[in-house]
């Protein structure tokens, strides 16, 4: 059974996500703040950590920030109201993995917690050599590798949102990659001006990508 960390300041928060897991045969651990949460890793193997972003003493970035100095690979999904991409952009620079958004939904939560903790025993062998020769640190090679495999099996330009439906990871997780595979040069990018409204930016793999692998 794989075993869980949940940190939150609200106690019904906890023992919500400690009944989904418990639905999703997981273990679920749970603390209210993030010192314990600390040591509780220092001591324990957890496979996946939940944490929220607005607690007393230390908030949910700096805790995300002094996790990654005791274990760099551990899958840690971020709760907030907050889904703004700029937030999303400082946790993940600290080494967020992916977000899920209060109030809790528990398909979207569960359905999240499965994929990370699936992309968590992936290889890097799987993964893209020329891409993963470039990834900054707090990026997981295996959550960019996702992204890429979706590019690979669609033909057509997709937007963020879509990439991030198809994926089933959080918009803000997907627009930060994305963005980065755009600025390496990994993607081809569109605007989609469509009938009314603001015009949508779409990506595709570049065909030479394919080729180099």
């Amino acid at each position: 059974m794989k075993k869980l960390l949940a940190v939150d300041d609200h106690e019904d928060i906890l023992f919500t996500i400690k009944a989904i897991g418990e639905l999703a045969d997981l273990s679920v651990v749970t603390c209210n703040n993030s010192k314990e949460a600390l040591e509780l890793l220092k001591k324990e193997k957890f496979d996946l950590v939940i944490v929220d972003y607005y607690m007393p003493e230390m908030n949910g970035l700096e805790l995300v920030k002094k996790i990654r100095e005791i274990l760099p690979s551990v899958p840690i999904l971020v709760l907030t109201v907050d889904e703004s991409i700029d937030i999303a952009r400082k946790f993940m620079d600290a080494g967020a993995t992916d977000f899920a958004t209060k109030p809790i939904r528990t398909p979207d939560l569960v359905s999240r917690i499965n994929l990370h903790l699936e992309l968590s025993n992936l290889k890097g062998d799987n993964l893209l050599e020329e891409i993963k020769k470039q990834i900054p640190k707090g990026m997981s090679p295996q959550t960019l590798g996702l992204i890429v495999k979706y590019l690979e099996e669609n033909e057509e330009f997709e937007s963020s949102e879509t990439i991030s439906l198809g994926t089933g990871l959080a918009y803000q997780t997907a627009h930060r990659y994305l963005m980065f595979l755009e600025e390496k040069g990994f993607l081809e990018a569109k605007l989609d001006y469509g009938k009314v409204g603001r015009p949508i930016k779409k990506y595709a793999i570049k065909s030479e990508l394919e080729e180099k692998n």
